[in-house]
């Protein structure tokens, strides 16, 4: 009798928690926000280069450029 009272119990809690549980969820192809999305840290990303290697990139021509201009001066 215990035990039926026990799960009686967690099933009633599971009903009542489970819909403010904050999870992202998936319906018909969308993405929906958690109910806690008000509440979410904002995470901001400075744009900037598309081409992650441009500092590599132009080092790179700078060696090639004084190269050629040592080799021009023989």
């Amino acid at each position: 009798m215990k035990s039926m009272k026990t799960i009686g119990a967690l099933a009633l809690a599971a009903l009542f928690v489970v819909p403010f549980v904050g999870c992202q969820v998936t319906r018909n192809g969308q993405t929906l926000p958690s109910p806690q999305y008000l509440k979410d840290d904002i995470q901001y990303h400075p744009s900037g280069n598309e081409f992650q290697y441009q500092e590599e990139v132009d080092q790179m021509n700078k060696i090639n450029a004084e190269r050629q201009a040592a080799n021009a001066m023989y």
